[in-house]
């Protein structure tokens, strides 16, 4: 009993700067304008001196209420602005934090939105900014879409990734690297268990990111470390991607060697533990250099934080299965790419990237042009193909393919007015809008924050906000977001007014990638959920109040069912062809038709 009035004492003493109890501590936070904050709450210890390169360790408890009203640093990086060959070196190695805003800590039931930041896992940070902006501050997410927000960081560049003999030696099962990865999963688990304290449901996880950050959310589906640990997934401009362990360890031999080339792999590593972190972040380049994506820190497939190549682990089926949101963006590389382009440098990137059989399709698709202005949109539409919309098709594809669970894929082509327009829908703009934060930037002023601008953010934030909470994205704007069909490639444009009625995004170029690569798509690991016989259908899908069905002439009688997740039957009928869907909430059913001769199995979604 004294306890509980000693902490009523504690929590009112501070009048309406809002506290939470965590399961290390009180937090003290921020009452913006009626949005909780909290900005630099530990989920690790500090990952400094023995604790650099090892996996990261809860923090320690504190007992009197921790200050969390600004950000902490951000971890230690060379910054490169996007399309910029000059940086800047900042950060901190203690820099493991998280922020989160929530409209109401007393609630139970809010979903929770988990932000990664991208960077080419080599910069970027929770508090990064653009445009003038902070690009996710999440207040005004958190207000306008009933959401705790949170946002992670996690260690960069060889303080994240490094792969090395020496580092080999210190652990039990013989392997290194990933210790980023490790970051993300702590996060989680501290998520897990403290997001009921701000109002957050831990079983509404939503995870999302976008470039590197997507790259990690898309790894994260292949973790078995991380089952359990989210609901829902987002990437953005991204997919998984795992470097080849020996590789990886070969580029972390020669990144220790060029600081000191002799002695046995301990001791190097030993040495390199006492430098200060800023020299072990200068080597490398822009993650982002002209229009090329640069990986130069990666995890790594090392056989058992990550059992295998990420389609490898897709097809066999055991992979963290969830609703998932994929998409990129119309214009990825159009503000790294070079100023100037020559339509002699297109033919030149034909030529490197397409063997001779396949140039002139290549150069009908993407013609060099005349003028500068021609080539140059023929190139910065080749790179953003190759990296950003030939890769999100394999991975809708393939995951969609190999789970039960609905994916959405969504093509982001909204242009911003005045001086951006020239760049089009470029690599990370969708974020601005799905944060809400476009409004507070340098360029959201008097003509340059056109109504458009308005409904883009309105329309984001309801699809992005609304999939966290029922793994179903809606917005007002449209009636249904289809669910991502392998066969048709079906799509949403994601725009002020979306159209949810696409398919075959930029089909012919992304068949001719495919061709070069000689790619031939993947299998599936359902083989019982296939239709035994497709001449079955139904509409729609996403559903409402009710669903037609399209059944073959001389099938005879035949069975509805429809089951939850859990295979519990929900409705059962005979012989109907529109069967009322009204009782059922919005999520994931299966619909199945059974006949003498055949039988149907199909995932239905209900809004």
């Amino acid at each position: 009993m004294f306890a509980a009035v000693l902490m009523m004492g504690v929590l009112q003493s501070f009048g309406q700067q809002p506290t939470v109890q965590t399961s290390y501590g009180i937090v003290l936070g921020n009452n913006n304008s009626g949005i909780y904050e909290f900005l630099g709450i530990p989920f690790a210890s500090p990952p400094t001196g023995d604790l650099r390169w090892k996996q990261p360790v809860e923090p320690a408890a504190w007992t009197t209420p921790l200050s969390t009203q600004a950000y902490k640093p951000v971890c230690p990086q060379k910054l490169y602005e996007q399309g910029d060959t000059t940086y800047t070196l900042i950060g901190d190695e203690d820099c493991l934090y998280l922020n989160i805003w929530t409209p109401d800590t007393s609630a139970s039931s809010l979903p929770v939105m988990v932000f990664i930041h991208g960077g080419g896992n080599q910069q970027g940070s929770a508090s990064q900014e653009g445009l003038g902006t902070q690009i996710y501050n999440g207040r005004n997410l958190s207000e306008r879409g009933n959401a705790v927000v949170i946002t992670i960081q996690y260690r960069l560049g060889a303080l994240g990734f490094l792969v090395h003999p020496g580092l080999e030696n210190e652990n039990t099962q013989g392997i290194s690297g990933n210790y980023a990865i490790f970051d993300q999963i702590l996060a989680l688990q501290w998520i897990q268990q403290n997001a009921a304290a701000f109002g957050g449901d831990p079983s509404k996880v939503m995870i999302f990111g976008e470039s590197a950050g997507g790259v990690n959310v898309g790894n994260l589906l292949l973790m078995p470390l991380a089952q359990n640990l989210f609901q829902r997934a987002c990437i953005e401009s991204a997919v998984p991607s795992l470097g080849i362990y020996e590789t990886e360890k070969e580029k972390g031999i020669a990144f220790a060697d060029a600081i000191i080339p002799s002695g046995s792999d301990s001791a190097k590593i030993a040495y390199l533990r006492s430098l200060p972190a800023d020299s072990l972040v200068l080597q490398g380049g822009s993650p982002l250099s002209g229009g090329f994506v640069q990986m130069n820190w990666r995890p790594v497939a090392d056989g058992t934080v990550f059992p295998g190549l990420p389609e490898e682990v897709i097809q066999s089926g055991n992979f963290n299965k969830v609703p998932l949101m994929i998409g990129s963006n119309a214009d990825e590389m159009s503000v790294s790419a070079p100023v100037t382009v020559l339509p002699v440098m297109v033919e030149a990137l034909i030529n490197t990237y397409f063997p001779p059989s396949l140039r002139a399709q290549a150069l009908a698709l993407y013609p060099p042009g005349t003028t500068n202005a021609e080539a140059r949109e023929s190139y910065v539409q080749m790179l953003t193909d190759a990296q950003f919309t030939v890769p999100t098709r394999r991975t809708a594809q393939c995951i969609s393919k190999n789970q039960l669970q609905p994916v959405f894929r969504y093509f982001f082509t909204h242009k911003q007015a005045g001086i951006l327009q020239y760049y089009g829908a470029y690599h990370g703009l969708e974020l601005f809008y799905v944060f809400n934060t476009y409004e507070n930037s340098n360029y959201a002023i008097g003509p340059w924050y056109t109504p458009q601008d308005d409904s883009m953010q309105s329309t984001a934030l309801s699809f992005w906000s609304s999939f966290a909470d029922n793994g179903i994205p809606s917005a007002p704007a449209l009636d249904s977001w289809p669910v991502y069909d392998p066969d048709t490639d079906s799509y949403l444009e994601l725009k002020p007014t979306p159209d949810g009625t696409k398919t075959g995004l930029r089909t012919a170029k992304c068949d001719l990638w495919d061709a070069t690569a000689q790619y031939t798509g993947c299998t599936s690991s359902l083989g019982e959920f296939e239709p035994e016989n497709s001449r079955f259908s139904f509409y729609p899908n996403p559903a409402k109040s009710s669903i037609k069905l399209v059944i073959p002439e001389g099938t005879g009688a035949f069975s509805i069912s429809v089951y939850d997740t859990e295979g519990r039957l929900l409705i059962s009928d005979q012989n109907c062809f529109e069967l009322s869907t009204s009782r059922l909430k919005p999520g994931l059913y299966f619909l199945s038709v059974q006949s003498a001769k055949s039988r149907y199995i199909s995932k239905l979604i209900i809004q």
